[in-house]
């Protein structure tokens, strides 16, 4: 009961000094719904204490956070595909060639293969094979990995 009483004071200092700060307007509609809304879940968390009886979330918020945690992997790995990519055409720029790159990784962010498409751009510094052998190497993975197409 103790926690119940200490929280309801936090959150009613919290809800007078959102309306003395904000501006008359969005914000404060905003700020005045949120702390009701925590109001509200502090309030039916105490009464269910005293009740004796536990409140849990519905099945389908534990179904979003988990669909959540997996958008954010997917973004890491999307980002981490575009770096490899970016430096793979850097390299084959810098061996005299135009290049384009897709990155295929899996599901626990390892290499699973890189398609490239070179053109050479006059002088060219390494052969295709070569700069495989050299982006497997900067790469740590096999050369078999690497797929060129010289166009």
């Amino acid at each position: 009961m103790n926690d119940f009483v200490r929280r309801m004071a936090v959150l009613s200092v919290l809800w007078s000094t959102c309306e003395l700060l904000l501006p008359e307007g969005r914000n404060q509609q905003m700020a005045r719904m949120t702390v009701g809304v925590l109001i509200m879940t502090s309030l039916l968390s105490g009464v269910s204490d005293w009740a004796g009886q536990t409140v849990r979330l519905p099945a389908w918020s534990e179904q979003v956070m988990a669909a959540g945690e997996e958008s954010y992997q997917r973004t890491a790995l999307a980002a981490y595909a575009n770096q490899i990519e970016n430096y793979c055409v850097r390299q084959a720029k810098k061996a005299g060639y135009t290049a384009s790159a897709a990155v295929w990784l899996m599901n626990d962010g390892s290499l699973e293969r890189i398609e490239m498409k070179v053109t050479a751009d006059g002088t060219v510094l390494l052969s295709a094979m070569e700069l495989a052998s050299h982006l497997a190497q900067q790469l740590a993975t096999d050369e078999e990995r690497i797929r060129l197409e010289e166009l």
